[in-house]
């Protein structure tokens, strides 16, 4: 269907879709990014950043925060990532995976229908004793 002839429902429907898969991608970046993406170190302890445009597309989208503070032996650099398990707790559950199997996990139905006994009701009047039905 052309763009032209698609209903603004069908576009609006599209345009979640599209939103939603673009969500889940940030996420998956977020969920995949590591900390060696952005930073390394030798034996030495000595680390060095990688150049900002050589880090891969996932380590950019992970990165929530760097800040460059000035100090006597140079600058002090701090990375900050977005919260990882977040985002892997957010995929899992839009996939499903957190969801216990519902067929496997729900109590079996079983009906029951309990009948009482047959009750006869005696009515006591002027001594005599009436049976009824």
């Amino acid at each position: 269907m052309t763009q032209n002839k698609m209903t603004a429902r069908q576009r609006r429907q599209a345009l979640s879709t599209d939103k939603r898969e673009a969500v889940v991608q940030e996420l998956e970046a977020i969920g995949a990014g590591e900390v060696t993406d952005v930073i390394n170190w030798d034996e030495f302890g000595q680390v060095a950043l990688t150049a900002s445009d050589q880090l891969p597309e996932r380590a950019r989208r992970s990165i929530k925060k760097v800040k460059v503070t000035p100090n006597q032996f140079g600058n002090q650099i701090e990375v900050e990532m977005h919260d990882k398990i977040a985002a892997l707790r957010l995929l899992a559950k839009h996939r499903g995976l957190l969801e216990p199997n519902s067929d496997e996990q729900r109590p079996s139905m079983i009906g029951i229908n309990v009948t009482g006994p047959k009750t006869t009701t005696y009515e006591v009047s002027d001594g005599e004793d009436k049976k009824r039905d």
